[in-house]
C-alpha cells in the first residue's frame, strides 16, 4: 500500500477501479527511473516484480493476448441476428446440436477449452430462451450444463490432473467458480421428462421422423446416465458406487444407441467412401502426387473438420475469446465424431474399472488396483475418479458433501417433479447444504449429521488399511507412540505414491522419483519404531517371530533391520523399478543403456524378493489367540505327563493374517520370476554385443559412467539407507 500511494504522489495520476483493487498510471515514473537505473538494473517492489511486469508487457499485444486478436459480435448481437433460432428447430437440427454438444465436450475432456467447446454454443449461454419453444433440446443443455460442473467437480477433487491434461478454466461461464460447489441433480427430473416427450413424439410421427426422435431420447438418456454415474462417485461410498456402476452399465448402451443413430459418423463414412472412388478412378499414376501431398491433405481435413465443428446452428468459434485470459491465440482442437465416440467409450469402460476398487480388500490389493488401472492410461476424468475413490485425507469433508448433496437432490427432486415433501421435518435449505458442503464446515454439519461417524470404506487409503499392511494394530497407543508416528507417516507417503501412480505417464515418472524423499524420511521413521520399548514388547506380547534367514542376512552383507523399517524398503525398491520401467514406455534409453537398466532392475527386484520372504517369517498373529490362552491342562493318571499341560496348538490366524501371510508368499515368486527375466535379458543384450549385431555406441560427450550416473542420480540423491545404491563398479 505504501508503495501505491508513494507512486499516486509522484506520479499524481488518478485512480482507476476495478476488480476490486486500485491501478494507478506509472508510465511518467518508469520514464524518469528509466533515466536513472544503469544497464542491468531494473524496478523491483514487493507489488511489482519481473513476473508483473512481464505480464502487463503480454496484455494488449495482439500476438499475444488470445482477447485482442480479431473482433467478434456481443452473444445478444448474434441471437439477434438469427444466429441461434428457438422456433422451427427441426427435429434433426436438434439432434445434430446434441451431437455437436457430446463432441465438444469430448474435445474439452482432452485439453481444449471449455470456452471454446461446449460454450462456444449460443444455446449453453442462453439456455432459458429454449424453456418454452423446444424443450428438449433445454433439458439437454441443462444436463450439458450439470455434467460439467461434476466433471470438473471431479477433477478438482481427483487432484491427478495437470494443466495439459484439461483446461478448468471457467472465468465469466455460467459455471460457478471457486470455491468449487457440489454437483447436484436437479437437471435429472427434465431429463427423465424431456426422455418420455421424446419417445411419445417417436410413436405419433412416421419413420424417417420417428428414428430422429428415438436418437435424441438415446441421448437423453445417455446424458442422465452419465451425470447419475458422476454423482454416485462423488457420494464416495459403497452405495454411491454401486450405483454408479449401474448408471455407467446403461450409458455403455445408450452410447451404442447414439453411434447407430449419429448423423456426424454418417457423414464421415460417406465421405471415406467418396474419397475412395475417387482414390481408385483416379488410378497408380496418381500415386507418387498423393505421396507427396499426404502432410498437406492430413491439414487441410484437419481444417475442414475444425470449420464442420461449428457449422451446427448456434455454434461460433470465437464468441467467447474475451474471457481465454492472457494467453497467445491458438485454435480449439475440436475431435472428429468419430474420435469423440471412442474416447467416450473408453472413458465410460475406465470409469467402470475404476470402481472395482469396491471390491478391494486389504493394502496389497489396493497396490495392484492402482497399477493396475496406471497401465491402461485412462483420461484425465477417470484417473480423477479412481483417485478420489481411494484418497483417504478427502474422506472426513466427502462424507459431509454426500449427505448434503443427498438431501438437496432429494428436496430439489421432489420440487421439481411436484411430489410433496413426506417428511415432517420442513424442506432443507438447499443453498446452505451445498455451501456448507463445499466448504467443509464441520461446524455446520457435525451435530446434525450422522454420516460423518461412518467409518471409511476398506479401500480407502487411510490408518486401518495401513495398519493391516504392516501388521499393527489400529488402536493409537497400543504399539507406543513411535509406531503410531509411523503409521501415519505411512499413511502419508502411501498416499502420495497412490497420486503420483494415477497422474499421467510423464508427470508420474517425474513424481515417483520425487517420492523417494518421503521414503527415505519413512525410513527414518521406522527405524526408531522398531527400536523402541514400546515396540519391542508389543512384539513379544503378539508373539512375532522376526527370525529372518540367515544366508539372506549374510548375502547382503549388513545388519538387517527391524520389521517395519523391511516393509519400507520394499516399497522403496518397487517405486525404483517401476520409476525405471517407465522409462522405457517413454523410449528415454537409448538400446546401449538397456542392459544396465535391466541389471538395476533385477537388483531391485531381488531386494523386493528377500524383503517380502523375510516380512512373511514373522508371522504376526494378528487377531489370532494367543498361545497362552490355548494351552491345555494335563491329563492325570498318565505316566510321565505329571505337572505338565499338553502341546498347544499354533495359534489360528485370523483372515487378515492369512491373506496378508499368502500375498507376501506371492510377491517373492513373483520379484524372483522378474528378476531372473531381467538378468536373462541382461545376457541377451551382452550376447548380441559379442556377436556384432549390436555394436557399441559411440560416446562423444560422456562416458559410459556418466551415462550411470546420470540414469541412477535419482537414487543417490535422497538419503536413503536402504535398499542401498549401487555403483557402476558393481
Amino acid at each position: 500500500m505504501e508503495d501505491r500511494i508513494g507512486v499516486s504522489k509522484v506520479v499524481g495520476g488518478s485512480h482507476m477501479q476495478g476488480g476490486g483493487a486500485s491501478y494507478v498510471p506509472i508510465t511518467g515514473l518508469l520514464e524518469r527511473v528509466r533515466q536513472d537505473l544503469p544497464l542491468g538494473e531494473m524496478v523491483h517492489t514487493d507489488t511489482f516484480s519481473l513476473f508483473e511486469a512481464m505480464s502487463a508487457v503480454e496484455l494488449g499485444n495482439v500476438k499475444m493476448d488470445a482477447a485482442m486478436s480479431g473482433s467478434c459480435k456481443s452473444v445478444e448481437e448474434l441471437i439477434q441476428e438469427g444466429a441461434a433460432p428457438v422456433e422451427g428447430l427441426t427435429p434433426a437440427q436438434t439432434l445434430l446440436i446434441m451431437e455437436r454438444l457430446l463432441v465438444m465436450e469430448a474435445s474439452w475432456h482432452n485439453g481444449a477449452a471449455l470456452a471454446q467447446t461446449v460454450f462456444a454454443s449460443l444455446y449453453m449461454l442462453r439456455p432459458d430462451r429454449l424453456r418454452d419453444n423446444s424443450p428438449l433440446l433445454h433439458a439437454y443443455c441443462e444436463g450439458v450444463k450439470a455434467t460439467c460442473i461434476a466433471v470438473r467437480w471431479l477433477v478438482m477433487h481427483g487432484a491427478v490432473a495437470e494443466e495439459e491434461d484439461i483446461n478448468c478454466w471457467v472465468q465469466g461461464l455460467p459455471i460457478p467458480d471457486m470455491p468449487v460447489p457440489l454437483p447436484d441433480a436437479r437437471c435429472l427430473p427434465l431429463l427423465d421428462q424431456a426422455t418420455q416427450s421424446a419417445k411419445g413424439l417417436a410413436k405419433g410421427a412416421t419413420a424417417p421422423e420417428a428414428d430422429v426422435y428415438k436418437a435424441i431420447a438415446a441421448h437423453l438418456e445417455f446424458r442422465r446416465d452419465l451425470h447419475g454415474a458422476l454423482l454416485g462417485l462423488g457420494l464416495k461410498s459403497e452405495g454411491g458406487v454401486v450405483g454408479a456402476v449401474a448408471h455407467l452399465t446403461s450409458a455403455q448402451a445408450r452410447l451404442q444407441q447414439v453411434m447407430g443413430a449419429s448423423p456426424g459418423l454418417q457423414q464421415q463414412q460417406r465421405s471415406i467412401a467418396d474419397s475412395q472412388n475417387g482414390k481408385d478412378a483416379s488410378g497408380a499414376a496418381s500415386t507418387q502426387k498423393e505421396g507427396q501431398g499426404c502432410e498437406a491433405k492430413q491439414q487441410q481435413r484437419q481444417q475442414q473438420r475444425q470449420e464442420s465443428a461449428f457449422d451446427a446452428p448456434g455454434f461460433v468459434e470465437n464468441v467467447n475469446k474475451y474471457l481465454l485470459g492472457p494467453a497467445p491465440p491458438r485454435a480449439a482442437v475440436v475431435m472428429s465424431t468419430e474420435a469423440a465416440y471412442a474416447y467416450l467409450k473408453s472413458m465410460l469402460g475406465h470409469l467402470q474399472q475404476a470402481t472395482d476398487v469396491m471390491h478391494v480388500r486389504g493394502y496389497r490389493a489396493l497396490v495392484q488396483h492402482i497399477e493396475r488401472f496406471a497401465r491402461l492410461r485412462a483420461g484425465v476424468v477417470a484417473r480423477s475418479a479412481a483417485h478420489y475413490l481411494i484418497a483417504g485425507k478427502a474422506w472426513g469433508p466427502a462424507m459431509a458433501s454426500a449427505t448434503a448433496l443427498r438431501q438437496a437432490t432429494e428436496a430439489e427432486g421432489a420440487a421439481a417433479s411436484g411430489t410433496p415433501n413426506n417428511s415432517s421435518q420442513p424442506t432443507p435449505d438447499n443453498s446452505k447444504h451445498r455451501d456448507q458442503a463445499a466448504s467443509g464446515d464441520k461446524d455446520g454439519s457435525s451435530s446434525a449429521n450422522p454420516a460423518q461417524d461412518v467409518p471409511p470404506p476398506p479401500w480407502v487409503l487411510d490408518r486401518p488399511i495401513m495398519s493391516e499392511a504392516c501388521a499393527l494394530p489400529e488402536a493409537p497407543g497400543a504399539a507406543g507412540p513411535e509406531a503410531d508416528l509411523f503409521l501415519d507417516q505411512i499413511v502419508i507417503a502411501s498416499s502420495n505414491w497412490a497420486q503420483s501412480m494415477l497422474l499421467n505417464s510423464c508427470r508420474q515418472r517425474r513424481r515417483l522419483r520425487r517420492g523417494l524423499d518421503d521414503w527415505a524420511n519413512i525410513y527414518q521413521h521406522a527405524l526408531n519404531a522398531d527400536m523402541s520399548e514400546e515396540f519391542v514388547a508389543f512384539t513379544k506380547r503378539a508373539q512375532w517371530a522376526w527370525t529372518p534367514p540367515k544366508d539372506e542376512v549374510e548375502a547382503m552383507n549388513e545388519f538387517y533391520p527391524g520389521p517395519l523399517s523391511t516393509w519400507v524398503e520394499c516399497q522403496t525398491a518397487a517405486s525404483e523399478a517401476l520409476h525405471l520401467l517407465l522409462g522405457f514406455e517413454l523410449d528415454l534409453y537409448q538400446p546401449s543403456e538397456y542392459a544396465m537398466v535391466y541389471w538395476y532392475c533385477s537388483v531391485l527386484l531381488g531386494v523386493q524378493r528377500i524383503t517380502s520372504q523375510v516380512m512373511h517369517s514373522y508371522r504376526c498373529p494378528a487377531g489370532g489367540a494367543s498361545k497362552a490362552s490355548m494351552a491345555l491342562p494335563a491329563k492325570p493318571g498318565k505316566k510321565g505327563n505329571k505337572g505338565r499341560a499338553a502341546t498347544p496348538p499354533s495359534p489360528l490366524p485370523d483372515a487378515s493374517t492369512a491373506r496378508r501371510q499368502a500375498g507376501l508368499i506371492m510377491d517373492a515368486v513373483r520379484t524372483e520370476l522378474l528378476s531372473s527375466m531381467c538378468l536373462g535379458l541382461v545376457r541377451l543384450q551382452l550376447a548380441l554385443k559379442v556377436a556384432g549385431i549390436v555394436p557399441d555406441p559411440i560416446l562423444t560427450f560422456n562416458s559410459q559412467r556418466e551415462r550411470f550416473d546420470q540414469r541412477f542420480a535419482a537414487f543417490h540423491t535422497p538419503p536413503l539407507v536402504r535398499p542401498e545404491p549401487m555403483g557402476y563398479g558393481e
